[in-house]
């Protein structure tokens, strides 16, 4: 692969292109990285609306009907459903892994196998996340497992 990165000061915008004959799994996974540089989702925390870059999102989940968006330290709430978030984060590195919940892969730790073919999925934050049955492939695939 071949990367050239050009100072332009007169530049007003940084712009990327990418150039390809075939797309690998290696270009797929930085053309997901670089989507989610300029990606961010509104969550509101004490009545005060922050704006996230999806990178720093470890995971999503839903609760009693309301949707909680995840960082290192904090939790937000937004008003956007599970389901628009999954649209949205196609062909990122998140992924759905039960019902209620949506992972950002980047972030996990380990996986640890559990009874009935689940999986327990420890992020780098310590959080645990359970891997639902009806996903559980497509994680394994995911993350190279």
């Amino acid at each position: 692969m071949k990367i050239t990165i050009i100072h332009d000061p007169k530049v007003q915008e940084p712009q990327i292109t990418v150039t390809y004959g075939y797309l690998t799994e290696e270009l797929q996974a930085l053309l997901a990285e670089i989507s989610l540089a300029d990606n961010r989702i509104a969550g509101e925390k004490s009545g005060t609306t922050h704006f996230l870059n999806l990178s720093d999102l470890y995971y999503i989940e839903t609760v009693d009907g309301k949707v909680f968006l995840y960082t290192a330290k904090d939790t937000f709430e937004t008003k956007a459903r599970i389901y628009q978030l999954e649209e949205k984060l196609s062909g990122t590195p998140f992924a759905r892994v039960s019902k209620s919940a949506i992972v950002n892969l980047k972030k996990v730790r380990s996986i640890t196998p559990e009874k009935h073919s689940k999986l327990i999925m420890t992020l780098l934050n310590g959080e645990k996340l359970m891997v639902s049955r009806q996903y559980l492939n497509t994680i394994k695939e995911r993350l190279g497992v």
